[in-house]
């Protein structure tokens, strides 16, 4: 997942945060004389954990890498997107059931092959029907190690099963302006379309741009020039030759943002707060909530050594915290996760988060299910929404 630039403090010192302090809090440390500010304490149950939270666990998947993400289904069903561990160009899109036992999970067959899209750090799904179709970020640029990252556009593609699908090859498109690292979310039942970008003038922030849904699938289209890599055009993921392309968009300049919010990227916790690695966000009613989160292994290079960490944010359409970063209790308890058969070496990467049905839903993918076994396996957690 995508690197943050987070400061070097010592991972002995961390503890939950208490106090906020990120772009737009709006407000200075209560005093003598001063009135007590809101209460934005977390009222997810993130600080906790019980056999009641284990939504599915223990999912291995068609390629043994982790997860990137994951989207959940009105029939019950989880869609998992997921890098190819011997093709970075390529993404697997999944649909598996949920795990409700701690046996290992392997029969996954029904997927399709994304290619040359990006890396697929938040995706959404959208249903209509029978059908399913997945946005994600497309027409990605090809680094040196063969990584594809800076998504010019949005594309939305059905699900076919067995197909392989190129970036250039989407149902539709999506053009937000001269933006990178686009990211979608969706709640349908509020009519919202998000799109995380990178802005190359406010590179310290976290920038995001809302949209009716309705509105956004109507826009009126235009042709947009992007430069990108030329890998789906030659056959050969690890290309880094750039090339220019015409592609025919969704013009959504064209239209009203609901909101934009933004916040800094390593200011919105307490002072002196170590930061994690972006993990995803989804956005639902009024509320943005952000997840953030590194395992040991990755942390350490060792699965002997120190604890995973993972934490959620919530914040409103502004760009305020309504709920301050929380630290995900069970992600550093290793013994817990020992107990319910997820990780003998406590390691877990935050990958997705998603809230449905009025629930929070956080991914993970482990490592370690037994001293022996260091496959990674895939793990969703259940917990409440905001209620604030």
């Amino acid at each position: 997942m995508k690197l943050l630039k987070f400061t070097l403090i010592s991972i002995l010192g961390l503890s939950l945060c208490t106090a906020c302090g990120g772009d737009g809090d709006g407000g200075e440390t209560p005093g003598p004389g001063k009135p007590e500010g809101p209460d934005k304490s977390s009222t997810t149950g993130i600080d906790r954990f019980d056999a009641s939270n284990i939504f599915s666990r223990n999912t291995y998947l068609p390629d043994n890498t982790a997860m990137q993400g994951f989207n959940l289904d009105s029939d019950g069903s989880v869609w998992y997107t997921q890098l190819s561990n011997t093709n970075q160009a390529q993404l697997n899109w999944v649909r598996a059931q949920p795990n409700k036992t701690p046996d290992v999970q392997t029969e996954n067959k029904d997927y399709m092959k994304l290619t040359y899209f990006g890396h697929g750090t938040n995706t959404a799904l959208e249903e209509d029907g029978a059908d399913r179709y997945l946005w994600a970020g497309a027409y990605g640029v090809c680094n040196a190690k063969g990584q594809y990252w800076n998504e010019k556009l949005v594309g939305r593609v059905k699900y076919v099963k067995g197909a392989t699908v190129k970036t250039n090859e989407c149902n539709d498109y999506y053009y937000i302006g001269d933006y990178t690292d686009l990211h979608p979310s969706i709640d349908a039942e509020n009519d919202l379309l998000t799109i995380n970008y990178g802005d190359s003038k406010n590179s310290s922030y976290r920038c995001f741009v809302i949209y009716k849904l309705s509105e956004a699938k109507k826009a009126p289209m235009t042709n947009v020039t992007i430069t990108c890599t030329d890998g789906f055009q030659t056959d050969r993921p690890a290309s880094t030759n750039p090339v220019s392309v015409v592609v025919r968009c969704h013009d959504l300049t064209t239209l009203t943002p609901v909101a934009r919010p933004r916040f800094l990227k390593t200011g919105y916790g307490a002072s002196g707060a170590t930061y994690y690695d972006w993990q995803g966000y989804d956005v639902h009613k009024n509320r943005l909530y952000y997840a953030e989160g590194q395992s040991n292994y990755n942390l350490f290079g060792s699965f002997y050594s120190g604890s995973s960490f993972a934490y959620v944010t919530v914040f409103d359409f502004e760009g305020n915290i309504v709920e301050e970063r929380t630290q995900v209790a069970v992600v550093s308890d290793k013994d817990k996760l020992t107990q319910i058969g997820v990780s003998v070496f406590g390691t877990l990467e935050a990958e997705g988060i998603k809230v449905c049905k009025d629930k929070l839903y956080l991914g993970y993918t482990a490592r370690g299910i037994t001293a022996d076994n260091t496959k990674h396996y895939q793990n969703i957690f259940v917990f409440d929404p905001s209620s604030k």
